[in-house]
């Protein structure tokens, strides 16, 4: 007796078993990101407390439990991962920082909190590390393009909340020489001199909290 198989039903069989194939593979593929993100924040303490120098990929492998070799099939070295963790950081920094702008709130508000969020994510873990100094010289060698790429992007989203605003009536563009962009440019850059020259955290939140109310002070109706 011949058994007459249905051409529709092994298609939709075919379907359910690449939907299967391709389900497990996303879940495997979100496991192994959430765990080299757990490297990464693991590393991040390592550095901190030791300094880039000091630290070995071993350091960092006991650190997060697992083995070195494992470690070495997440990166290829110590740079490849400092790297890795530069990028990291500057994601998770811009993620909060686009959440706040998101938000409900005056422009003031979510404009500077924005700032202070990406900064605290991003910048102030490696400014109150002991090895602040060889991290920061460090993070400039190894991820320049990093930091370029992500602080193009904040000016961006920031550009954009105070472009919408303009457009809505909340804050005024029309007695400021400056295009948007142009403006968050130079508020973000005399925050970097603020940041050299702080003496302590808390002084720094306080002169950037300043500089910017300083800066929008000039827009807002």
């Amino acid at each position: 007796m011949s058994i007459i198989t249905d051409p529709d039903h092994l298609t939709k069989q075919a379907i359910q078993d690449r939907i299967q194939v391709m389900t497990k593979s996303k879940q495997a593929s979100v496991r192994a990101s959430a765990k080299k993100n757990t490297v990464l924040d693991t590393a991040a303490d390592v550095f901190a407390q030791y300094g880039f120098k000091r630290t070995t990929m071993n350091d960092i492998a006991q650190a997060a439990g697992i083995s070195r070799p494992a470690l070495y099939l997440m990166f290829d070295n110590k740079e490849h991962l400092f790297q890795e963790l530069a990028a990291h950081r500057i994601n998770l920094a811009l993620g909060e920082a686009k959440a706040v702008l998101a938000g409900k709130g005056s422009v003031t508000n979510r404009f500077i909190d924005a700032i202070m969020v990406f900064e605290k994510t991003y910048s102030e873990p490696v400014a109150n590390s002991p090895h602040g100094a060889e991290l920061v010289d460090v993070n400039m060698s190894l991820a320049a393009d990093v930091m370029t790429k992500g602080n193009s992007k904040l000016i961006a989203a920031l550009a954009k909340l105070l472009k919408d605003a303009d457009e809505s009536g909340e804050v005024s563009f029309e007695n400021t020489p400056m295009t948007h962009k142009a403006f968050v440019e130079l508020l973000l850059s005399s925050i970097t001199g603020i940041k050299k020259k702080a003496g302590t955290k808390a002084e720094y939140r306080k002169q950037t909290q300043q500089v910017a109310q300083v800066f929008l002070s000039a827009i807002i109706k």
